[in-house]
């Protein structure tokens, strides 16, 4: 792991249900307990074409493809915010599997 690469900081969060006063659930995103804030290397990877336009224009579809320490807390069920980009994790896996690393293949949503 290249620690140089890491320039990107994000905010983990993950997505949580409460209830109000009446007993109504609220779902909303909370940032992680224990330090929110990592870094990380966030690269665009090629993943295929797809149609628009009723199949008369092809685009190039690209997924972010994040790299960060090896943290047990990370699942499907979070995403990651940087700026106004939110990253849903789709995937998390320990490439090598000696506990150093994260990979984390997600879908990227802006607002």
């Amino acid at each position: 792991m290249q620690i140089g690469k890491m320039r990107h900081r994000v905010t983990i969060q993950s997505f949580t249900v409460s209830q109000d006063a009446h007993g109504e659930e609220i779902k909303s995103w909370a940032n992680l307990a224990t330090n929110p804030n990592v870094w990380c290397d966030i690269q665009m990877t090629p993943a295929g074409e797809r149609f628009l336009g009723g199949a008369e224009q092809v685009q190039a579809a690209l997924v972010p493809k994040v790299k960060m320490r090896y943290r047990t807390d990370i699942t499907v069920q979070m995403r990651l915010v940087e700026g106004s980009r939110y990253l849903y994790i789709e995937n998390v896996y320990d490439p090598i599997g000696n506990y150093r690393e994260l990979i984390l293949m997600c879908r990227e949503v802006q607002s």
